[in-house]
């Protein structure tokens, strides 16, 4: 079996981007993955875009890069961490 890969996400305010980001995530190739979402209580759609899609969210009240990715790491099941931001796109 494929080692299981957590995607851990930063968000802010990333209406925007989130759908692009994450439809490039979930059309991969590879197919063994979570998504974890870690959002700085975004005010636009961000969260609702989001729940479109299968993966888990969670919420942080102070937010630093550095916190946002180690939350997002402490709460994985994965073996291999990747960790991008709302506003990236994969390809």
């Amino acid at each position: 079996m494929k080692d299981l890969v957590s995607i851990i996400i930063r968000s802010k305010d990333e209406e925007k981007w989130i759908g692009s980001c994450l439809k490039s995530i979930f059309n991969q190739n590879y197919k063994n993955f979570e998504v974890i979402l870690v959002d700085n209580y975004s005010k636009d759609k961000t969260i609702s875009v989001a729940k479109k899609f299968n993966i888990k969210i969670i919420k942080i009240k102070k937010f630093l890069p550095g916190k946002a990715i180690n939350k997002g790491i402490r709460l994985s099941k994965g073996n291999l961490i990747v960790c991008i931001s709302a506003h990236c796109i994969p390809t």
